[in-house]
């Protein structure tokens, strides 16, 4: 072995003294005598005196005589002078003790003398620089197969050499590991040089750093390293996800991660990290791709917010909020993935809060009832449910105790007939008599006889066979009294015809008087007041989709709106037929004297479609065959032409029309028939 000093740091170099002497071609140790030495070392020097510089080349390295003479001096060691021997018939290894030749990687084989500690102990000193060299080279160009093949060799380094064997790579990965841990560091601190949208490219530099193929080829010396390379990872993972609006990039540095070689304990933490954000990205992927979708269910969540208010202050009706929520189906929302859970959460509650402010504020069970079990139809996780069908329960069972006890009254009915004409109980039901016979039935009470007379708890409703009892006599009476009039009318007609040749004009005159008194008898005795339609007055909510049923779920997408001004007298349903789809697509309604904006309407061509009506009821059926029409009023027009909504880069439509009840608002409309407003 010489030793060389350069800039006084020593540096150990190879020196195989059989190759100095020209001894390469000896057969064996006993070849290489003591007098063979000493001849071929007078020559040596000889010739290193001859030359130029005073210095023997060796693979372009200058060797003194002093170098050389302690090189020789190995030989005196018959173990040595067997070792030197061998590596100058091992060309490929002994080249790269000497000059790091990387020959020795492509045919390398396990000979015996490897397993000798000696000769292992000899060889590694010289071994290992060369080997931490070539190494570094192979890892930093990302070269597997050449990093493979050299860890190949590894078995030539002794134990105590194996951190000069793997110092520069160790060292190489460490400076990694430090720079993506300020990187890190900038992020946490807001310091970063990355913005949203430069952020996608730190795992190009990860990956870049971090070539996983090449890390795990390295050995088990190296595995403590690759677990502060996925610790790194990780943080970097965890600041990006805190500090940037991305689940993307920390989901993909966190299954990159899990492409190391990770032991131990570790690999199940990032595993479950890997779960939680790739679940969560997903869910943010499918979020944008249902945007709007989650657009209309918001708006709709606004509009049952804005019923609760109104329900507390008094400013709408139980029935005017039932038939607006009734209009809404949770079909669409119900298919939702999870990534709707919350907003289906929070439309729930809104009902349940509707609900209990319809019992609260307005006494009105069966409405809360209905509303509750309109927020029960919502696809809800199991604990919401179970809240929710506890309030229904409550709900129950205080309907059960109300009808049990019966409404409050006011006043405690009448129960005195005069010869035997009057009302009267009878068990808990009040009935009109006749000579004390029950005739009609008119209550119900929750009472109890006490002493000549009755004490009241409350009203009940009538049992339906008295409902039935009652509505068929009266029914009746009114029926037979109708025919009695009819005949008499008919009768007193055919008395007064009289053969045209008799009349004279006081004839006609007294004719035209009885004629006259008899029209005004008849029309006063025949009137029957109208009984007045529940649903007088009602109305749906601004922006309500009433003829889904009809025309399907809508379509919302794009900027493009549609404000309509409905300055007439009756409210209308505004349709938006698309000439593309062939179908209406976007059917709400749209008070009378208000105004409502149509939004995400999608880019194309359509014919705007109006049916006009008022006294809206849910429960009668239209044109289409669906539930849901208009009492009073009703009317059909359509836009002339069509109108385009564009939606590009250009820019999008916004359209505002007003309606009027009649024809000819503020663009030429025509009138149509309901079929060709109901076309599907």
């Amino acid at each position: 072995m010489a030793v060389l000093y350069c800039n006084r740091r020593e540096v150990i170099v190879f020196v195989n003294p059989l190759e100095i002497l020209g001894l390469t071609n000896a057969i064996d140790v006993n070849d290489i005598d003591y007098e063979v030495v000493k001849k071929a070392k007078r020559k040596l020097f000889a010739d290193i005196d001859l030359s130029d510089d005073g210095l023997y080349d060796y693979y372009g390295l200058g060797l003194t005589k002093g170098n050389c003479e302690k090189a020789i001096d190995d030989l005196a060691n018959n173990d040595l002078k067997e070792f030197y021997l061998y590596l100058a018939n091992n060309t490929p290894l002994n080249e790269f003790l000497v000059n790091g030749n990387e020959t020795i990687f492509k045919n390398f084989k396990q000979d015996s003398i490897y397993k000798l500690p000696e000769f292992i102990k000899f060889l590694s000193p010289y071994f290992a620089p060369k080997f931490d060299k070539t190494l570094l080279f192979a890892f930093e160009n990302n070269n597997t197969e050449l990093t493979k093949a050299i860890l190949n060799t590894s078995s030539l380094i002794a134990q105590d050499d194996l951190n000069s064997a793997y110092k520069s790579v160790s060292n190489n990965i460490q400076n990694k590991i430090d720079e993506i841990d300020e990187i890190t560091k900038t992020i946490k601190n807001e310091e970063s040089v990355y913005n949203e949208d430069s952020i996608g490219s730190i795992i190009t530099l990860v990956k870049e750093y971090f070539p996983t193929n090449t890390l795990n080829c390295l050995p088990q010396y190296f595995q403590s390293q690759i677990l502060k390379i996925a610790n790194s990872i990780n943080y970097l993972s965890n600041s990006i996800w805190d500090a940037f609006d991305s689940t993307q990039v920390p989901c993909d540095l966190t299954e990159y991660l899990l492409t190391l070689n990770i032991e131990g304990l570790n690999r199940p933490i990032f595993e479950n990290n890997f779960k939680i954000i790739k679940k969560k990205n997903e869910d943010r992927i499918e979020q944008a791709k249902n945007a709007p979708v989650l657009k209309k269910w918001a708006r709709i969540l606004i509009n049952f917010k804005n019923i609760a208010t109104e329900i507390e202050t008094d400013d709408t009706h139980p029935k005017n909020a039932l038939n607006s929520i009734s209009s809404v189906s949770f079909e669409e929302l119900n298919k939702l993935p999870a990534f709707a859970d919350e907003i289906r959460t929070s439309i729930a509650y809104v009902l349940r809060g509707i609900s209990i402010s319809m019992w609260n504020k307005h006494k009105d069970i069966e409405t809360a009832i209905k509303i509750l079990q309109k927020g029960l139809s919502i696809n809800l996780k199991e604990n919401e449910t179970t809240k929710l069908n506890a309030d229904l329960l409550n709900l129950r069972t205080i309907k059960k105790e109300n009808i049990e006890k019966g409404d409050p009254i006011k006043s405690v009915p009448d129960i005195s007939p005069i010869n035997g004409i009057g009302t009267i109980i009878y068990g808990k039901t009040l009935y009109f008599v006749f000579l004390y016979f029950p005739l009609l039935p008119l209550a119900r009470y929750n009472c109890e006889p006490i002493n000549n007379g009755y004490r009241f708890y409350g009203k009940l409703k009538l049992h339906t066979w008295q409902k039935v009892w009652k509505w068929g006599l009266i029914g009746g009476l009114s029926m037979w009294l109708i025919i009695t009039v009819a005949d008499s009318s008919t009768n007193s007609s055919n008395d007064n015809i009289i053969s045209s040749e008799k009349i004279d004009e006081q004839d006609a005159a007294t004719d035209n008087q009885y004629s006259d008194d008899n029209s005004i008898s008849s029309g006063t005795n025949d009137y029957i007041p109208p009984v007045e339609s529940q649903y007088k007055g009602n109305q749906l909510e601004n922006g309500a989709s009433p003829l889904t049923d009809c025309f399907g779920q809508g379509i919302y997408s794009g900027n493009a709106t549609l404000t309509i001004k409905n300055g007439g007298n009756s409210d209308a349903i505004v349709s938006l037929y698309s000439l593309s789809a062939d179908r209406t697509i976007r059917n709400e309604y749209v008070q009378k004297n208000s105004s409502f904006e149509m939004s995400s309407i999608p880019q194309g061509e359509y014919k705007i479609r109006v049916f006009y009506g008022n006294d809206w009821n849910p429960d009668l059926e239209n044109s289409c065959g669906t539930k849901g029409n208009f009492e009073s009023d009703l009317n059909f027009s359509e836009f002339d032409g069509t109108e385009y909504f564009e939606d590009s880069e250009r820019g999008y439509t916004t359209l505002t029309i007003t309606l009027y009840t009649i024809a000819n608002g503020n663009a030429s409309t025509s009138g149509i028939d309901p079929t060709q407003f109901f076309k599907k």
